[in-house]
This record gives structure tokens, sequence and C-alpha cells, in this order.
């Protein structure tokens, strides 16, 4: 199953309004696609949240049964440089990447509400300007605004 995650960009690029309104509406539109994300994104997580309990469930049954120890080592998690890899994680290995993945969705949408409050007040103004956006992993860092 291959899920896509169209909010997640990791890109550096420069936007241009045609004016503050405009450029809301962009962070409104991310925000909405952002949002979306995070409810798919949360729905796979809820799967394999479950997963992960009946997996624990069945190694606590197991090793009751044997007396063995129940703690299996789950398969190492390496990092290239800041890139995790995981080859045949346990579900609960798994749970713990998509719950990074979610902080991150969190962080993102909270960024960019905090921003679109903050640039309202501009919006709501009769000042005609154009504006463009250097925008970094999908947020917003600078606004260079033109008065016409």
């Amino acid at each position: 199953m291959t899920i896509l995650y169209g909010a997640i960009r990791m890109s550096t690029e420069m936007r241009e309004f045609s004016s503050l309104s405009d450029f809301i509406k962009f962070v409104d539109g991310e925000l909405a696609e952002l949002r979306r994300s995070l409810g798919e994104l949360l729905r796979v997580l809820e799967d394999v949240r479950a997963k992960a309990e009946q997996d624990k469930k069945l190694r606590e049954l197991l090793s009751k049964l044997t007396g063995a120890s129940g703690a299996q080592p789950s398969p190492p998690v390496v990092d290239l440089r800041g890139l995790k890899v995981a080859i045949n994680p346990s579900a609960e290995v798994e749970l713990g990447l998509l719950e990074q993945l979610v902080e991150a969705l969190n962080t993102k949408i909270t960024q960019l509400q905090a921003i679109r409050k903050e640039i309202e007040v501009l919006g709501g103004t009769d000042i005609e300007a154009s504006v463009k956006a250097i925008i970094i992993d999908g947020v917003p860092r600078a606004l260079i605004i033109k008065v016409s």
C-alpha cells in the first residue's frame, strides 16, 4: 500500500502573490491540505497502534506459556545522516516513526496558523501590495511586500 501525503513538502521556493489576501488564501489552502493529510495519517496510525498492541499481547502470552522473556529484539533503526531506515520493523518501531510524522505535521499546522493570524491583520487593510513569499519546507519564512 502506498500513501502519498502531498502536504509534506521539503522544498525551498519563492512564490508571488498579487495581494496579501491572495497570500492568506494560499496559507488557508496549505492548512486545509495539511489537515487532510493529518487525518489520513491518523487513520493509518490507529491501525498500526492496534497492530502493535496485538503484537505486544501475543508476545506476553507466548512468554507466559513458554516461560521465556517476551522481549523479542526489534530490527534496528539505522540513522543515515538524519534518514531513519527500518527494515521489516516491528509494529512498535513503525508506530514510533509514524508518531514522529504526526508531530511534524502538527508543528507545521501550528506554524501556518500563527502566520495566518498575524498576516490577517495586514490583509484586512485596503493597501494594494504585491507579496513575494520565501517558503522553506512548506512554511513561509519571509515576506517581501511591495506597495503599489
